[in-house]
């Protein structure tokens, strides 16, 4: 009763379920057992001991595992359990442990230890007794062996994997050691049970969703990342050999020479990676990384994304899919910015590696930035390549076609302008575009103009501003207007106070909370500021404060980072 999806890595594992629809959640009860059930076999019945604590912690620890991957809650009970847990004597079956798949009509389904192996007593990451229980305990939710085997020499219901991925690299499930074994074992489902339960029970989307940090060190155990959001980072920098690594999902890397003991799992997105100092083979996703690397000589091959990549000290390498006159290419005093394959900021690199060539960087011309002066500058962009610094001031940098001609991106430092052809202007100082047809402010950080404005119209009103009223305001600012009065100017207005004009401060604060931050406000927070402003602090500061706070810059970066567009007043 295998699963028929057509995908071989999961029809080779997920066997049956407690649920009667693929991608249904589980809540599960289990409990251990402190005596032989009634209807057990003679099997089950010999040498029965109940689990020790340690052992029973350790079950739950790898019952949590498997529900960090999955939507399945397991619930501890004292009686009855779905899911029910001993040991007995397995001597004479040259076999770890056991335990029953959940087949149809089955109210419950035991899992019994060995308690003949001294290896089931011992449950430090990456020894072989916590790579049991989750081996034993992926049967009981309904995963079955990738081969044609079993503990007892019976036969198992196919489909089968390949030889291939026939082992614990891919899966927790199957008897087989990759070729290269360092002596630990799987500390988590691997890629292949990730999908095949997830096929089951659905994905938990709510495990770290967080920007998380993965660190490994050269001994890493095997294990498989599931992480459902944030912008994660890969650590490889306490490796000290050679590493291999790849940032693709479903990809697996390697904390030392030939293994490949951390594997990214399906639908998960890692977008920053630390290399050591023994030198790696690093292969970017399409996602758009950032890379820092360390002493040694590193190899990396680039997505499709925007990567920023700093390759340290060492003889380090950038490789490129296309042929060498497909890209366009800035070389500065700091850095090279590639464009053609995304947009590509590196530093530290050496060398370039095309389809058709290997390029020195250091043979590269070397682009002095075109630019401003002190003051407030109209700069003319030129056809080809440029890096322009517009210097101190408030500068312009004027193109003579439409704005859909131009895709504008951050990129590093400053941004980045690439034109139909693919040439490209790399732009540092430069805080305002004029095209054709419109224009395009990228004074959007913390002490621009643009970004002031467009906060303030989030956390006064909560909305983005039309371009002519983020061009008015931005003018203001641009001719003088402190932050104050234009804060007090947005109080005033007939928007706000048609909205919330009648608030006293506790109702004040709750709609920037509101407004800025777009949450509830925290009891303590709250209380706080409305003392502040009881205390005699202007309702103008506090917008400001809330405005310019980094809970409120981060939430609009995704907004305004790539610049906005204004109409220009005056």
């Amino acid at each position: 009763m295998s699963a028929t999806t057509g995908i071989n890595s999961i029809d080779a594992l997920a066997y049956s379920s407690w649920t009667t629809v693929p991608g249904t959640a589980a809540t599960l009860t289990y409990r251990f057992l402190t005596s032989v059930p009634g209807d057990a076999t003679a099997d089950d019945a010999k040498g029965f001991q109940a689990m020790t604590f340690a052992q029973q912690q350790a079950t739950r620890a790898a019952l949590d595992a498997w529900a960090a991957v999955a939507n399945v809650t397991f619930v501890e009970t004292a009686g009855g359990g779905q899911l029910r847990f001993g040991t007995n004597d397995q001597s004479g079956d040259n076999s770890s442990a056991y335990a029953y798949l959940p087949e149809p009509g089955v109210a419950w389904v035991a899992l019994y230890l060995n308690n003949r192996g001294y290896y089931n007593s011992v449950f430090t990451p990456g020894s072989f007794g916590p790579a049991v229980l989750l081996h034993e305990i992926g049967h009981t939710l309904g995963l079955k062996h990738p081969g044609d085997y079993d503990s007892a020499g019976g036969s198992v219901d196919g489909p089968f994997l390949p030889s291939a991925t026939d082992n614990t690299d891919y899966t927790v499930m199957s008897y087989h050691q990759s070729s290269a074994f360092n002596g630990r074992y799987d500390v988590s489902p691997m890629l292949y049970d990730i999908q095949a339960i997830q096929y089951l029970y659905g994905a938990n989307t709510g495990y770290r969703t967080g920007d998380d940090v993965y660190a490994f060190g050269s001994g890493q155990a095997p294990v498989c990342v599931w992480d459902a959001g944030g912008n994660n980072t890969f650590d490889f920098s306490a490796c000290t050999g050679a590493t291999q690594i790849d940032l693709r999902a479903g990809a697996f890397s390697g904390t030392a020479s030939g293994l490949a003991n951390v594997s990214i799992a399906y639908n998960v997105s890692i977008r920053n990676v630390l290399t050591g100092a023994g030198g790696s083979s690093v292969t970017l996703n399409d996602a758009g990384n950032v890379m820092k690397g360390g002493s040694g000589a590193d190899v990396v091959k680039v997505g499709a994304g925007d990567d920023i990549i700093n390759t340290g000290d060492g003889e380090d390498a950038v490789v490129f899919s296309g042929l060498f006159a497909s890209y366009s290419i800035i070389r500065t005093a700091d850095e090279v910015r590639i464009g053609g394959q995304g947009l590509d900021v590196l530093t530290g690199v050496e060398l370039l590696q095309f389809a058709d060539m290997r390029v020195n960087v250091a043979d590269l011309a070397l682009r002095g930035p075109a630019g401003g002066t002190g003051g407030n500058d109209m700069l003319q962009a030129a056809p080809g390549n440029e890096f322009i610094d517009g210097g101190a001031g408030l500068d312009t940098l004027v193109y003579g076609a439409a704005r859909g001609s131009y895709s504008v991106r951050a990129s590093g430092k400053g941004y980045t302008v690439t034109d139909g052809g693919g040439s490209i202007d790399v732009l540092s100082s430069v805080e305002r575009l004029a095209f054709s047809d419109s224009a395009l402010a990228l004074d959007v950080g913390v002490d621009g103009a643009a970004g002031e404005v467009f906060r303030l119209f989030r956390a006064a009103l909560d909305r983005a501003p039309a371009s002519g009223g983020l061009g008015f305001w931005m003018s203001a600012l641009d001719h003088g207007t402190g932050l104050g009065a234009l804060a007090q100017s947005f109080l005033d207005s007939a928007e706000f106070n048609a909205r919330y004009g009648g608030y006293d401060n506790r109702q004040f604060l709750t709609q920037l909370y509101l407004n800025a931050l777009h949450r509830a406000p925290d009891e303590a927070g709250l209380n706080w500021n409305v003392a502040i402003l009881d205390g005699g602090m202007s309702r103008a500061t506090m917008l400001l404060n809330f405005a310019d706070s980094p809970e409120c810059q981060a939430a609009v970066a995704g907004l305004i980072g790539n610049g906005l567009v204004y109409t220009p007043f005056g």
